[in-house]
């Protein structure tokens, strides 16, 4: 970056310790980012895209201290057609790394670098396509099924802060839910997880053989499952792993329910308590189903030490028999595109590891 701009970092009345990573970029955008673009480049600025997407945390709003030890600052996703890429690609990574300042609100101001955190530049349909392996939009309902939910997450949340064309939002809009076939298939799948493999029957099996192993490793599955149920009930995108239980929560529906039931399931130390519970919890996910009209009302059926709990299996063969047959057979995608862009990440110089290992002695 300029000399002159490192001699200058802006100043700001955000509180940079108490605000989001979010908010930080927003306010480094608004105040920032887009003064510098229109009056650098004023023609080009209405085919440009400002952004803050992608991968972590303070993409979500959800950081916090523990996520600033790496990839946190103010960061912006630039973004222009493919058609503009030759013109624009060389421009807006020259005026990033000579024309920013070195630092906002206190922060490191990152640029160009290979994670797509930081300042950072690509076209609309890079952007899909690094994140959901293709850069075109599901056309039916089995490229839906082949996408992965993670991804659908990744190219959806965040904020659009400015978009000269409109592709960008016009693209996040098209992928922003599944259609109504493709979400009762994803219901019925995830019914016959919670119902099944990830579910009560396997965790009391497992459990009186006294594999407390395995039958930790199961219900971790079916609290995963179960959580990610609630989010299509509510239609949305269930996140990564790591902020699941943290979303899981703030869902308008359901999860108030749900919610207490895992949260005793965690707390109860004896196996068959813990299935019990579970069961009770599938219950109010069948319940919901009803008041969804996707099924008939589950009746309420005896503990069996065999079965352990058919519920949800009823229920998934109700949906089953009302999607189209090619949506039967096949599996949800469950693959995340993450693996690839971390294998990327280890050749990025700005990269917290980097620093680390330089620093020691």
């Amino acid at each position: 970056m300029s000399s002159t701009a490192s001699k200058n970092p802006v100043s700001s009345k955000t509180e940079s310790r108490n605000c989001s990573g979010l908010d930080l970029s927003q306010e480094f955008i608004n105040s920032v980012l887009l003064p510098l673009l229109q009056h650098e480049i004023p023609e080009q600025l209405p085919r440009l895209a400002v952004a803050v997407v992608g991968t972590g945390s303070d993409v979500l709003g959800l950081d916090d201290e523990i996520s600033r030890d790496h990839h946190w600052g103010p960061r912006a996703n630039v973004m222009y057609v493919r058609q503009d890429a030759q013109q624009m690609e060389p421009l807006l990574k020259r005026l990033f790394q000579d024309r920013l300042p070195d630092t906002f609100c206190g922060y490191d101001v990152q640029a160009n670098i290979a994670n797509m955190t930081g300042v950072c530049c690509c076209t609309v349909e890079g952007f899909f396509e690094k994140f959901l392996g293709t850069d075109r939009l599901p056309e039916t309902d089995l490229d839906w099924v082949n996408l992965c939910e993670v991804d659908l997450f990744h190219v959806t949340a965040g904020k659009v802060l400015y978009d000269g064309l409109g592709e960008l939002t016009r693209r996040r809009e098209a992928l922003s839910y599944y259609p109504e076939n493709v979400w009762k298939k994803r219901i019925a799948d995830w019914c016959m997880y919670v119902a099944g493999r990830d579910a009560p029957y396997n965790i009391h099996r497992v459990s009186k053989r006294n594999d407390e192993m395995t039958s930790t490793m199961y219900l971790a599955y079916c609290l995963k499952r179960s959580m990610e149920m609630c989010f299509a009930l509510n239609r949305q995108y269930a996140p990564y792993t790591k902020w699941l239980n943290r979303t899981f929560r703030a869902l308008p529906k359901y999860a108030a329910d749900v919610a207490p039931l895992l949260d005793q399931v965690i707390a109860e130390p004896a196996w068959i308590k813990r299935v019990k519970l579970l069961i009770e919890s599938n219950y109010v996910i069948a319940d919901a189903l009803t008041d969804m009209q996707l099924t008939k009302r589950a009746p309420r059926r005896e503990f069996d030490d065999g079965l352990t709990d058919l519920t949800l299996y009823d229920s998934a063969a109700q949906i089953y028999s009302t999607i189209p047959e090619e949506l039967f057979a096949p599996s949800f995608n469950q693959i995340e595109l993450w693996e690839k862009m971390a294998r990327e990440v280890l050749f990025d110089t700005n990269d917290y590891f980097h620093h680390v290992n330089n620093n020691q002695p």
